[in-house]
């Protein structure tokens, strides 16, 4: 991967969580609420973008976390399509099957959510394993990964702490900031070339 592409996708995952983190702070507690439209529209074009940046992040790094580095990022991927999607959507083209969460939530799209928690936070781990052990990335990326386990954690165990951040936004600006570390390494060209990647394709943006 060139330092020019890598530079790009950085860019994108920082605006994929910069617009999921906006989402979320203007999210209503409401599927009544109007604003849930132009909430779940942000949140949605920040998933669109985050996703494939993700795959991007670990992309650049493979030649040096083969296996735990794919294992951790498609399951992160994994789940946070499975966690962010189907309501999204609802929200935006449908916000009535929103009304009754509790219908939801025992319903299919509920335990996508569900799983979609599980595989995200397992992901998050072993990619930031992966990361440190990779070396490609400066350690700051390994930490933000470390600390959005953290954050998420304390939110799940402490509804008021939840609330008072509006989690997940926290989660997705420590996504905006992996993007960040992208630019980073994008910036000391020495170490991108070094690593064996010449052979690895990704589209150009």
């Amino acid at each position: 991967m060139t330092t020019h592409t890598l530079r790009r996708w950085g860019a994108v995952l920082m605006t994929g969580g910069l617009l999921l983190t906006a989402a979320y702070l203007i999210y209503p507690s409401s599927a009544h609420d109007a604003l849930i439209r132009p909430a779940a529209a942000l949140g949605l074009a920040g998933v669109l973008l985050a996703l494939p940046a993700l795959i991007a992040f670990q992309l650049a790094q493979s030649a040096r976390a083969r296996v735990t580095g794919w294992i951790g990022a498609g399951l992160l991927v994994l789940g946070i399509a499975a966690l962010e999607i189907p309501h999204l959507v609802l929200g935006l083209f449908d916000p009535s099957a929103l009304y009754d969460l509790d219908s939801y939530h025992s319903s299919f799209f509920g335990a996508m959510e569900f799983y979609g928690v599980v595989a995200l936070a397992i992901g998050m781990i072993v990619l930031a394993v992966a990361t440190w052990r990779s070396g490609f990335y400066p350690r700051l990326a390994c930490w933000l990964l470390v600390v959005n386990v953290v954050v998420s954690g304390l939110g799940a165990s402490v509804p008021a702490v939840a609330d008072a951040v509006r989690v997940p936004a926290p989660s997705y600006l420590l996504m905006a900031l992996l993007g960040l570390t992208m630019r980073q390494a994008a910036a000391h060209p020495r170490a991108v070339s070094s690593a064996p990647v010449e052979s690895t394709t990704i589209p150009a943006l």
